[in-house]
């Protein structure tokens, strides 16, 4: 019995030699561990499963024959998908409106973004293209993802710092359907 133990450590260590281990140990362990997903598109899938669930409000609310449910479903979503406070991505919206009061293109394409909007309520059918307008915003919500996931160690009120500044040094627009 005594033997047994010495003689098992013995064939441990002498099969190891004999498969290579020491070329494994060798090998960076950067080049097996893949890196995870950057910030960016951490963001951009956070985007995608808001978008699912829009879908899923909207069938459900074309189902009932009620739209007006789709307002409140919106709020629900980016606070459950997204962490959002009720408001979030309108003071996004104000944001961008403020950074580019220079850019007559931005602007008119926002004022028109508005315009839809007014003309969608007067006629009582906002609710049935709601989430076909707000998707609109979305690439400000991406942003401002990207960035909670960049700096999680940040407040909303610091991230809403970062983003004014995002808006103007990066390419970020909204784009009307």
């Amino acid at each position: 019995m005594r033997l047994l133990i010495p003689l098992t450590v013995l064939m441990l260590c002498v099969f190891m030699s004999l498969i290579g281990c020491d070329q494994m140990v060798k090998q960076p362990i950067m080049e097996i561990v893949k890196p995870s997903q950057d910030a960016l598109e951490m963001a951009q899938a956070a985007m995608e499963r808001v978008n699912e669930r829009r879908t899923e409000a909207h069938q459900e609310a074309k189902e009932a024959g009620d739209f007006s449910t789709v307002f409140t479903a919106s709020e629900e979503i980016f606070k459950e998908e997204l962490g959002f406070r009720k408001g979030l991505w309108v003071d996004l919206v104000d944001i961008y409106r403020q950074e580019n009061l220079e850019n007559t293109a931005r602007l008119e394409a926002l004022e028109k973004l508005e315009g839809a909007f007014a003309e969608k309520v007067q006629d009582g059918t906002l609710g049935m293209f709601y989430f076909t307008y707000i998707s609109s915003f979305d690439a400000l919500i991406v942003e401002y993802l990207r960035l909670s996931f960049e700096f999680p160690e940040k407040s909303e009120e610091e991230r809403l710092t970062l983003f004014r500044e995002s808006v103007t040094d990066r390419e970020i627009i909204i784009v009307f359907p």
